[in-house]
């Protein structure tokens, strides 16, 4: 007898948990494309950049090319949108911005 009971009981335990699975499971997830939160026109010089500007692969290698100072030390420049950003990598400062040509 109590092996029938230890198997209803295990019975009705695997069926709730299914069954909440079941319920919190969404039939059509929704794509949504969110817009960009980086707004160049609310950026100005002493701000702090978007964490996207200070990272490494936004550096702008051929600054030269483009017509824009040497970097200072410790930052780099990146463009965002129509304008050349540049961001102290240290703690992500706008020291100048300066527009795409």
């Amino acid at each position: 007898m109590k092996a029938t009971s230890l198997i209803a009981s295990l019975l009705v335990a695997a069926s709730l948990s299914t069954a909440s699975v079941t319920v919190q499971a969404e039939d059509n997830p929704q794509k949504t494309v969110e817009p960009s939160n980086i707004n160049t026109r609310d950026l100005k010089v002493g701000d702090r950049a978007p964490d996207i500007l200070v990272r490494k692969e936004s550096a702008l290698g051929d600054w030269k090319k483009r017509g824009l100072k040497p970097p200072h030390d410790d930052s780099q420049w990146a463009r965002i949108n129509d304008r050349y950003v540049l961001v102290k990598i240290t703690n992500g400062t706008i020291l100048d911005i300066t527009p795409a040509k």
